[in-house]
């Protein structure tokens, strides 16, 4: 069972904040099973050189995150299905910039 540690950008704690209490807590939940079980649930690859990933939920919620060297993960943004192009693009500045 592989373990990632999670880091979060700015950028994502500042969507974050505008969540619901029980979005923060199903986000949070879903980010507690990445880090302790290593389960993602259902995500994929968003861009073409795999450098930035989506979890995903039904209710069109989306994370986009990047994985780092040692089985770490970079949270880079939130977002919905509504505005997945912008949301993407966002991410990918956002790992950019980091990089």
């Amino acid at each position: 069972m592989k373990k990632y540690r999670i880091l979060k950008d700015p950028e994502f704690d500042d969507w974050m904040m505008l969540r619901t209490k029980k979005e923060r807590l199903q986000i949070h939940d879903r980010l507690d099973k990445i880090a302790t079980e290593g389960h993602f649930g259902d995500h994929k690859s968003v861009s073409d050189d795999n450098s930035v990933w989506e979890l995903r939920w039904e209710s069109g919620r989306r994370v986009y995150y990047s994985y780092l060297p040692k089985t770490t993960i970079l949270i880079l943004l939130g977002g919905n299905k509504n505005g997945q192009k912008k949301d993407i693009t966002r991410a990918t500045n956002i790992l950019s910039k980091r990089s």
